[in-house]
């Protein structure tokens, strides 16, 4: 028996074990339902209309389903084993040799002692890094060079939270803030999933809404407060929140008129969880990021894509390549573009800064495209096999834009993806602090 045949036979038994009855419930609301209870068949079918306005991933719409998934990626995972340690293949960066220097000097860019300001903070002021969001933050696909690999998470290269190798081998954030400070952590170590060790304080997920996101703040706060390493009040942290391409990729055209509310719900529950966290996290600086994943998919409409895009694209991405709802997308587009500007409008909201909590809105995700800026050629070795996550060099080139932003002041912030190393932006002795809207 092969891999395939053994993995297909777990899932079955995973999902007989996991529907416990409820396919059969009866279905007593039309097609009404929460995230605990209905017909299972019903939930994972058709246009749903949620309880009080919830807006999620079908999948996470009952906790059979939720505890199949979970083991279908344990088993999954345990038969393909690590991706993550590919060294070779056109989706990986160019290794940088060692007679190469880090682009920035590092020296003087950690306080003698931690600063009391949010709006003081040097990169190696940075102890502690953590992240948010969905399949874009735990890195789903960066090394899959086969289908069969798409759910394959290899947090460890994560453009925002990956911590594994070096920067030049994964140009990550973690692994630039090391370069100031080797002693951070909370990185992703490897491949792993959310419920891992190795994710450390990755707490993303795949399938992931805006819905989610207060789950996903407590979820973080209360996995920190467990780490004996951590001391909340000494430590300076960043948390790069990045969200909003499921709500459009694959949520919005299975809710009924959810085209009315959606942008009023994502606003309340991105405000939700930054409160959330400005209760919770003292001295930290919050990263907010609006999701590449709209942009990128609208700049291959006129690329040849390779055949593999056109098996998971309907699927991964159905309300844009769906054919019963990709005649609307240029309505789900007008809609994405919206909430990136109430992100940037909350990132403004006095009521989420205080001296040692502040919210950034970086936007360089937001013109993301295939094609670097100025370029006429795409570079398909950005996106990963399914043409909908990133590859391990679309996460150093995402990481080498996430950087720029953080030292560029507010106003002035560079858009769109640029080659990797083109524009390295590095701390000044007159501008040597992270910047924030107070300090800009």
């Amino acid at each position: 028996m092969d891999r395939d045949m053994i993995a297909e036979t777990f899932a079955f038994l995973l999902l007989l074990s996991a529907i416990d009855g409820q396919i059969l419930a009866p279905n007593t609301q039309a097609n009404v339902i929460s995230r605990t209870s209905g017909n299972l068949l019903r939930n994972l079918t058709g246009t749903q209309v949620y309880k009080d306005t919830i807006f999620t991933s079908r999948l996470d719409a009952s906790a059979p389903i939720r505890r199949f998934y979970r083991g279908f990626r344990e088993v999954y995972s345990r038969l393909l084993g690590e991706t993550g340690q590919r060294n070779s293949g056109n989706f990986l960066q160019a290794h940088v040799p060692p007679t190469r220097a880090f682009p920035c000097q590092t020296e003087g860019f950690r306080s003698a002692t931690p600063p009391v300001s949010v709006h003081q903070v040097r990169p190696g002021d940075v102890d502690i890094i953590a992240a948010v969001g969905d399949s874009l933050t735990t890195a789903t696909a960066a090394n899959s060079v086969a289908l069969w690999e798409v759910m394959v998470e290899n947090r460890g290269v994560s453009w925002s939270i990956g911590g594994q190798g070096t920067w030049r081998t994964h140009l990550t954030l973690p692994n630039i803030i090391k370069e100031f400070n080797p002693q951070l952590f909370g990185y992703s170590l490897s491949d792993s999933y959310n419920v891992h060790r190795k994710a450390q304080f990755n707490v993303a997920e795949n399938i992931a809404t805006t819905s989610d996101m207060p789950y996903n703040a407590k979820k973080l706060v209360r996995r920190m407060k467990l780490d004996p390493r951590v001391n909340m009040t000494h430590h300076w942290k960043i948390v790069t929140y990045m969200i909003g391409g499921n709500d459009f990729c694959s949520d919005v055209c299975y809710q009924a008129n959810a085209t009315m509310w959606i942008n009023e719900m994502q606003e309340k529950y991105l405000i939700e969880s930054l409160r959330y966290l400005r209760d919770n996290l003292p001295r930290t600086i919050v990263n907010l990021v609006p999701s590449p994943l709209i942009s990128l998919s609208f700049s291959m409409d006129n690329v040849q894509t390779p055949f593999s895009c056109s098996l998971t694209r309907p699927i991964e991405c159905s309300c844009l390549f769906g054919p019963s709802y990709s005649k609307d997308r240029k309505l789900f587009r007008s809609l994405e573009r919206k909430f990136v500007k109430i992100m940037e409008r909350v990132s403004f909201l006095g009521e989420l800064h205080t001296p040692d909590f502040t919210v950034v809105f970086q936007p360089f995700f937001q013109d993301a495209s295939v094609f670097y800026r100025g370029s006429k050629n795409a570079d398909m070795s950005l996106m990963s096999i399914d043409c909908v996550h990133l590859s391990q060099k679309g996460h150093a080139v995402s990481a080498n834009g996430l950087w720029n932003n953080m030292m560029e002041p507010v106003g002035k912030k560079s858009l769109g993806f640029r080659p990797l190393f083109q524009q390295f932006k590095c701390p000044t002795p007159d501008k040597p602090y992270i910047f924030t809207n107070y300090n800009s």
